[in-house]
């Protein structure tokens, strides 16, 4: 048995993780948990998208852990919960990797299929058009894959095995042999950026803000596509919009922006070969469900004393 935790979910998670959270420990819910008169005791807080830092948490002289509910920490000041000796789990892997390689994959799909430029052909009674159009298939393309973790990986699998393209990889903090084992063939940046198909595995950190930028989108080919479903802030994003709009690549698959949301007048949204979604490739029940599960064990871990498995800063600890 653990100690009883009082647990603060500042974003919504699927209800039968906040039912296992809820069935062992104290919660301060999504709905005003700033105003909740226990958030001072608060020992463990659970994190989506949220930023987080000793604004909320400084003042939480119980607090514990801080469980991210996802694989990306950007959004957590995680020197300033070392420097308080708070534990930072994030909670990577399970169904949220296939369903993040999914959405990407679909955003690939879309672009080349054009799906929104044929909708509005049907809608506008445009219909004769069709003959002028030739789509592109994902059978046989190249695709380029930056960062090479989890997601990436089973975005290779879908790709390569799924529809026989070829794939390749840049991940400078893997070996050659360790992306080769995995399905793909190692390049470095600017062979990725000659690929048909460009695709964003890669956290958000200070060496990767702004990789793609003017001169990157001036590597790519102009038939190429660029699909983001990581992480804002990684594509300069004017610089993109600019790209699309001169024709210097052929279009973009963005889930992700540097700010969320975006802006009402965001250079993309006037763009018709820019395919957009508010953040949601991992957004399906199942992978909704696995990971509010897993934050649920992490925070088990943490109330019987233990550290997590996903401990990001065991400097905290020591």
């Amino acid at each position: 048995m653990g100690s009883r935790e009082l647990v603060c979910i500042i974003d919504p998670i699927h209800p039968a993780g906040m039912e296992r959270i809820a069935s062992a420990h104290d919660v301060i819910g999504p709905e005003g948990w700033r105003d909740d008169p226990r958030l001072a005791g608060t020992s463990v807080i659970v994190i989506r998208t949220s930023p987080l830092g000793p604004d909320i948490f400084g003042a939480m002289l119980n607090l514990k852990a801080i469980v991210k509910h996802g694989a990306g920490v950007d959004n957590i000041a995680i020197p300033a919960a070392s420097a308080q000796r708070v534990m930072v789990a994030n909670t990577p892997g399970g169904n949220n990797s296939t369903a993040v390689a999914e959405g990407a994959v679909a955003m690939m799909l879309g672009l080349l299929r054009r799906t929104r430029d044929m909708d509005a052909l049907v809608r506008e009674n445009r219909w004769d058009e069709r003959w002028g159009i030739r789509l592109a298939d994902l059978t046989g393309a190249k695709v380029g894959l930056i960062g090479f973790g989890r997601i990436a990986r089973y975005v290779a699998k879908i790709c390569g095995a799924g529809f026989g393209a070829q794939v390749a990889a840049y991940d400078p903090m893997l070996a050659d042999e360790d992306i080769r084992a995995a399905g793909a063939e190692p390049m470095d940046l600017a062979g990725i950026l000659g690929c048909d198909i460009v695709s964003i595995h890669t956290p958000l950190t200070e060496s990767t803000r702004n990789l793609i930028d003017t001169v990157e989108l001036g590597m790519m080919k102009p038939h190429a596509i660029l699909v983001n479903c990581s992480r804002g802030g990684i594509i300069n994003e004017a610089a993109l919009a600019e790209a699309l709009r001169v024709g210097q690549i052929a279009g973009a698959g963005i889930d992700v922006f540097e700010d969320e949301p975006p802006a009402a007048d965001h250079p993309l949204f006037g763009l018709s070969n820019c395919l957009l979604s508010p953040h949601v490739a991992g957004v399906t029940e199942a992978g909704m469900k696995d990971m509010a599960l897993n934050v649920a064990a992490v925070i088990e871990t943490v109330s019987r004393g233990q550290t997590p498995a996903t401990l990001l800063n065991p400097e905290a600890i020591q």
